[in-house]
C-alpha cells in the first residue's frame, strides 16, 4: 500500500474524523472492522441503529451501487436492511457509504472459530438462509458471495445475509459481470460459477449454503477453501462424518449436486426445513 493511501486508510478509521462530513441525521460511535474494502461503525440512522460501512477511495462504486440497487428493493427478515447510502467527497476523494440495520451478534465465521454447530443451529441458518436466496430470487437476484463471514447471527440465534456488493441482477443490463469472469470466494463456488458461467441462477447460492452448513458441523471448511478439491471429493456423494448422519443430510446431498438442475430450489428447503421457521414475524 502507497504512504497516501495508508494516510486515507488511518484518517477514515477514526470516527471523529468521518462525523463532521456526515448529515445530521447520521451518527457514528464506535469502529466495529476495518478490512480491504474500507471500515465499518456502529451508528444510527435516523435514530435507529445502523451498521455504518465508508469504503475506501478508488473502484468501489459499481460494487457499492450493486448492494445499494439489491438493498433498496428487498424486505426480508434474513437481508440486512438497506437505510441509507451516500457519496461522500473530502481532500479530493470519493467515499461511498452505506448503513443498513444493525444485528447485534456476531458473523458465523467468527462462531465457528469456537466451536462446531449443533443440528438445531444448522437448522436455522439452513432455514434463514434459503428464506434470503428465495427472496433474492423472486427478484433475479443471485447473491454469489454465500459464506460464514455474510453471515451475522442475531442474539436470538437467527441468521442474517449480508454483503450483496457482487450480487448479480438478472433483469438487468448494467452493473452485469463479464462473460466468463468469476466472481465470489475460493471454496464456496458452484461448479458453474466456478467456471464462469454468465447466466448463474439461485441453484448457485444453494451450492454455496451446503458448503456452509457442512463447515458449520465441523468447525471449519471441507477443504480448507481449496476449490478444485471441493470439486474432486464429490461431497454429494460422501458427506463427512460429522454431518452424514443428520437428518436432512440426503437433501444436504442435493444442494451440492454438480449438475444444477439437479439441486432443489430454495422454495424446497425452506419446506423441509419449516420446524425452524421463526415465529412472530
Amino acid at each position: 500500500m502507497d504512504p497516501q493511501s495508508e494516510e486515507r486508510r488511518n484518517w477514515l478509521s477514526i470516527s471523529e474524523n468521518v462525523a463532521p462530513l456526515l448529515p445530521d441525521h447520521i451518527r457514528l460511535d464506535d469502529r466495529l472492522a476495518i478490512g480491504g474494502q474500507g471500515v465499518v461503525f456502529h451508528g444510527a440512522v435516523h435514530g435507529q441503529p445502523a451498521a455504518i460501512k465508508v469504503y475506501f477511495p478508488g473502484n468501489m462504486e459499481h460494487r457499492v451501487a450493486r448492494e445499494v440497487d439489491a438493498l433498496g428493493a428487498l424486505h426480508c427478515h434474513s437481508i440486512v436492511k438497506l437505510l441509507w447510502s451516500q457519496t461522500l467527497t473530502h481532500d479530493g476523494n470519493e467515499y461511498p457509504m452505506v448503513a443498513t440495520s444493525f444485528i447485534a451478534g456476531s458473523s458465523l465465521d467468527q462462531r465457528l472459530r469456537i466451536r462446531p454447530l449443533a443440528y438445531d443451529e444448522l437448522g436455522i441458518i439452513a432455514y434463514d438462509v434459503a428464506t434470503a436466496i428465495d427472496h433474492l430470487w423472486r427478484r433475479r437476484i443471485v447473491h454469489r458471495d454465500l459464506k460464514p463471514s455474510n453471515i451475522l447471527i442475531g442474539e436470538t440465534g437467527r441468521a442474517c445475509v449480508i454483503d450483496l456488493g457482487i450480487a448479480r441482477h438478472l433483469d438487468q443490463s448494467t452493473l452485469t459481470s463479464l462473460a466468463g469472469a468469476t466472481w465470489g470466494t475460493w471454496g464456496y463456488l458452484s461448479p458453474e460459477q466456478a467456471k464462469g458461467v454468465r447466466t448463474l441462477t439461485c441453484k448457485s447460492d444453494v451450492y454455496a449454503l451446503g458448503i456452509i452448513l457442512i463447515e458449520c458441523a465441523l468447525g471449519h471448511h471441507p477443504t480448507r477453501h481449496d476449490q478444485q478439491q471441493l470439486f474432486d471429493r464429490d461431497l454429494y456423494a460422501t458427506l463427512p462424518e460429522e454431518i452424514a448422519h443428520w437428518r436432512y443430510a440426503g437433501l444436504l446431498k442435493k444442494m451440492l449436486w454438480p449438475q444444477a438442475t439437479r439441486r432443489p430450489m430454495p422454495d424446497l428447503i425452506l419446506t423441509e426445513f419449516a420446524d425452524y421457521a421463526p415465529t412472530g414475524i
